[in-house]
């Protein structure tokens, strides 16, 4: 295997993939090797480096880093059946000129093939703000035996690669940037680099991408740069399941009720990190302000802690022209791209992204010129939504790849 080299270092393989060197656990080198079906016979294996630790990379990105390099890769050992999964440290432009290590996961089928694999990229929903939180750091199955992947199994069944990004500051020490769109949507775009950094994986640049919730929202942000910050990379269709889109209106409707207060107070700390100029205190009442602990504390704890909070916002706290106001029409500023097919599905029932706003955001796409294939289905909420999206996720995806004319209802 010509592509790979290894060389044994104070009890890490350092690993050379295209030119660049990645330090990886030496119990993981079978499995940057990926599979059998790819490595090299008889490939080293050794106990790991004491004190390895995948989620402690350098403070700083190296000064000849690019998006997508690859710091580390570890196996997991919850793949579905028929491939393999690996947790990655890759790097990524989070703002302009701010590189970061970001933490995703990378899935293969285990079969090898002579045709590159086409990719589709997934990207999560609300998580939490907790490094603790990430979706990398979590069991693939859920407690209820389902995926908190949609439909992965259909899709690397079919020969696909999966990969997906933890965003930045989530795994990773360093601020989170939820809900601020486009620095979530380049680490996104940055693992299809990143996978592009593993030959073995025989990876093609043509990709699907799909999100829920944040993850909608990361989606859209994705299409809107893709083609000017993934250069050389295809997209051919973006789903999204009950997105949470436009944060602004998502933000205000939130509001009106208390029970949805933690969404609201949850977003602030990730507009904060893109504005670092904005003041919590603009926003929040002593009692909201009071609720950022519960935002370190658990993953969804603060969901339920300020539901009880009476007054958590200041009376002006998103008037028109306010700073606060101003910040989420900015990170609201993405735009559609045409030739990107639109798959939605939407819950009649969903109070975290109403069914009106996921309307109002179809009108938006549509005007713009996109083919929209926007589904709405009576009684679903924002969770049970999910089965039915997977149910057609595979078929739609496929579909993209074979070159198939997309589905649109937008003159309906």
């Amino acid at each position: 295997m010509k592509s790979i080299l290894y060389s044994f270092r104070r009890g890490a393989w350092l690993i050379k993939i295209r030119g660049m060197t990645v330090a990886v656990a030496a119990s993981a080198v079978g499995s940057l090797a990926l599979h059998s079906a790819y490595a090299a016979a008889d490939t080293p294996a050794a106990a790991a480096p004491k004190g390895a630790n995948l989620w402690s990379p350098p403070a700083q990105v190296g000064p000849d880093a690019k998006p997508g390099d690859i710091f580390w890769m570890q196996q997991r050992a919850d793949a579905p059946v028929g491939s393999t999964g690996w947790n990655v440290i890759y790097v990524s432009e989070v703002t302009p000129g701010q590189l970061k290590y970001v933490s995703g996961e990378i899935y293969a089928p285990s079969s090898k093939v002579a045709e590159p694999r086409d990719v589709v990229l997934w990207n999560h929903p609300t998580a939490g703000n907790a490094d603790s939180c990430a979706p990398s750091r979590r069991e693939l199955k859920t407690p209820t035996g389902a995926s908190r992947v949609p439909a992965i199994e259909e899709l690397l069944s079919k020969g696909y690669v999966v990969a997906m990004s933890d965003y930045p500051g989530l795994g990773l020490p360093g601020p989170t940037y939820y809900m601020a769109g486009e620095p979530n949507a380049r680490a996104s775009l940055d693992v299809l680099k990143a996978v592009q950094n593993v030959p073995e994986l025989n990876a093609s640049k043509r990709y699907v991408m799909y999100g829920w919730s944040q993850g909608g929202q990361t989606t859209l942000w994705a299409g809107s740069i893709a083609k000017s910050y993934a250069p050389g990379f295809s997209p051919l269709g973006s789903a999204l399941i009950a997105p949470a889109g436009r944060i602004l209106d998502l933000t205000l409707n939130s509001m009106r009720s208390t029970t949805l207060a933690g969404y609201v107070i949850a977003t602030l700390p990730g507009i904060h990190s893109l504005f670092p100029t904005l003041k919590y205190g603009d926003f929040l009442t002593t009692e909201g302000l009071e609720q950022f602990p519960a935002i370190a504390d658990g993953c969804f704890d603060v969901f339920a802690t300020a539901a009880k909070v009476k007054a958590p916002y200041q009376k002006k706290a998103l008037v028109p022209g306010s700073p606060w106001f101003t910040a989420l029409q900015k990170v609201d500023s993405f735009t559609s791209v045409a030739d990107i097919p639109v798959l939605i599905f939407q819950g009649t029932v969903d109070e975290d992204t109403p069914v009106k706003l996921t309307s109002r955001l179809r009108t938006d796409l549509c005007v713009s010129g996109a083919k929209v294939d926007y589904r709405q289905f009576q009684g679903l909420d924002h969770r049970t939504v999910v089965p039915e999206a997977a149910a057609v996720l595979p078929g739609w995806i496929e579909s993209r790849f074979k070159g198939d004319s997309p589905a649109s209802n937008c003159g309906s």
